[in-house]
């Protein structure tokens, strides 16, 4: 028997080589009234999945572009899935409107490397210098901040969310548009 409050979706798992014996493409059943959080839509691709991955592994994307729905690497404190719903994205009226489109998962990228770090190993590594080394000097003089120092999640101080409207131009977060604001209404 089908429920009329939940909406069928369809979900591209792009896991590669990770998870070998799961299927390519699943379909979940999400709330119609949008009130799944993102870490219940990832609950409900890792159970449809069989279980052989955690939600708090995946990465969640939608539409046409793969654009990113929630936390973006492993380890990522920006965005609590937990408390960010489905309807506070546009998903369910674009998938009202374009039915074919569905959800993608894949797993989450490792956690970028501490500020500075990429740039100091890439500069080592151009003048065929220990990229570690150069890393652990700029340490040292102050040029890049040490670990201690840092924020999750690298390092053990106290992550301070950047501002709504920050995280909202970076991806993050989805955009806010008035209540009458639809995909479905064509201007």
């Amino acid at each position: 028997m089908t429920n009329p409050d939940l909406l069928e979706v369809s979900v591209k798992l792009i896991f590669g080589s990770k998870c070998s014996g799961v299927a390519d493409k699943i379909t979940i059943k999400v709330e119609k009234s949008g009130e799944d959080t993102i870490h219940d839509v990832k609950a409900k691709v890792a159970e449809a999945a069989g279980g052989s991955v955690s939600p708090d592994d995946l990465l969640l994307s939608f539409g046409p572009n793969d654009r990113k729905v929630g936390r973006q690497y492993y380890g990522d404190p920006t965005v609590n899935e937990t408390s960010i719903k489905l309807k506070q994205y546009s998903i369910l009226s674009w998938l009202e409107r374009f039915p074919h489109w569905g959800l993608s998962v894949s797993l989450l990228p490792p956690t970028p490397p501490p500020p500075g770090v990429a740039i100091r190993k890439a500069a080592a590594i151009a003048e065929n210098k220990d990229p570690d080394q150069a890393v652990e000097d700029a340490r040292k003089a102050g040029e890049i901040p040490k670990i201690n120092d840092l924020a999750a999640p690298w390092g053990p101080k106290d992550f301070v969310a950047p501002q709504a409207e920050d995280l909202m131009s970076e991806g993050y977060l989805p955009a806010m548009y008035p209540e009458s604001s639809s995909p479905l209404i064509d201007v």
